[in-house]
């Protein structure tokens, strides 16, 4: 609920084509994570931005049936590829952007996701 009026915040939904496409948009961003949940039997990655008009906070993911299993989605932004790895290695043109498993929450609820 917001404190300045008793309706309830939005938040928006947006299901990216990708995981390249969300390593896209998290390398652009001044917080290089990915957060991790599982709802209704998928795995989630997303990343949480400030609202639009209309909403409390957008969240851009990326959907998929099988997690993720490494900690690491490493992008490499000469190829404009990504792979996956547990450890940092220091090489250029490299970024690596560290999973954050999430056990609870209270923003995106199973009701919500219909796409």
């Amino acid at each position: 609920m917001s404190e300045d009026n008793n309706e309830e915040e939005k938040v928006g939904l947006i299901e990216l084509e990708s995981l390249k496409d969300l390593v896209h948009l998290i390398i652009n961003t001044p917080f290089h994570t990915i957060d991790h949940i599982k709802l209704k039997k998928k795995h989630y990655y997303f990343l949480i931005v400030g609202g639009l008009p209309g909403f409390s906070h957008i969240i851009y993911f990326y959907c998929q049936d099988e997690p993720i299993i490494e900690n690491f989605i490493i992008y490499n932004n000469l190829q404009d590829t990504i792979s996956f790895g547990d450890k940092v290695e220091t090489r250029g043109g490299i970024t690596y952007l560290p999973i954050i498993h999430i056990k609870n929450q209270n923003i995106i609820k199973p009701e919500d996701i219909t796409f």
